[in-house]
């Protein structure tokens, strides 16, 4: 069953999340499907027909930092995933490998999924490190994962130079560096996790990568007829 994971990022109020939630619990689909809203909205967007995450945890598990969240207040609220180590919080927020890290542990300790996104920047592809960049990053965040922990992490292939942006793919090529990614993965002991694509999808492109896990859905994702769209044929 593929994973459907919707990135709302900093977007919608109150009105506009539940028109959301409203057009997506009267549909029918048959796939795993996890919308993050923003954290306030979390606790208004609890559905039997799929499950809640959070855009971001924080890397402390409790204490004086101000407007961070806990792993522990989110499984409070009965979220179920967390995205962690998106472009967006490298680029924007400076996070390094170290806080992504502390934050995966905590989430796991917490028992919320992991959703990690990794990827190339525009020069690196250029250059063909595309796979070099996914090895160091899968190695630095990986490896000392414990093993009880491990089911509960799926990666999400993202080139950075493509979130946002609504480009063509090249299904070859993403084949190819899903198929290292998941070869790693089981090298390492991780052999049933799922490893999704994301950045610039569009419904077309979506539906060109049948052979994906899943897909996280940034941009597109705020668009619940594009959802709708793709969840019939996922």
């Amino acid at each position: 069953m593929k994973l459907l994971i919707c990135n709302w990022k900093e977007n919608k109020t109150l009105k506009e999340a539940l028109a959301y939630k409203q057009k997506i619990e009267s549909a029918s689909f048959h796939m795993k499907l996890v919308i993050c809203p923003s954290y306030p909205l979390l606790p208004v967007m609890h559905s039997k027909k799929y499950a809640i995450g959070a855009q971001d945890v924080s890397r402390y598990e409790k204490g004086n930092f101000t407007g961070e969240v806990s792993a522990e207040t989110l499984k409070s609220i009965d979220v179920k995933y967390v995205i962690i180590g998106h472009f967006e919080r490298e680029l924007y927020f400076l996070e390094n490998n170290q806080v992504i890290q502390e934050k995966i542990q905590n989430a796991l300790k917490a028992n919320l999924k992991v959703i990690l996104p990794i990827g190339e920047n525009k020069m690196e592809y250029q250059l063909g490190k595309t796979k070099q960049v996914l090895e160091e990053k899968l190695e630095s965040l990986l490896l000392n994962i414990p093993k009880e922990y491990q089911k509960n992490i799926a990666i999400a292939y993202e080139p950075a130079w493509r979130v946002g942006k609504e480009t063509k793919i090249n299904k070859k090529e993403i084949m190819d560096t899903i198929l290292f990614i998941k070869k790693w993965l089981y090298d390492h002991e991780y052999p049933n996790n799922p490893v999704l694509f994301g950045g610039g999808l569009t419904t077309e492109n979506v539906k060109s990568l049948s052979e994906v896990d899943g897909f996280l859905l940034g941009t597109m994702s705020q668009n619940v007829e594009k959802v709708l769209e793709i969840m019939q044929f996922c």
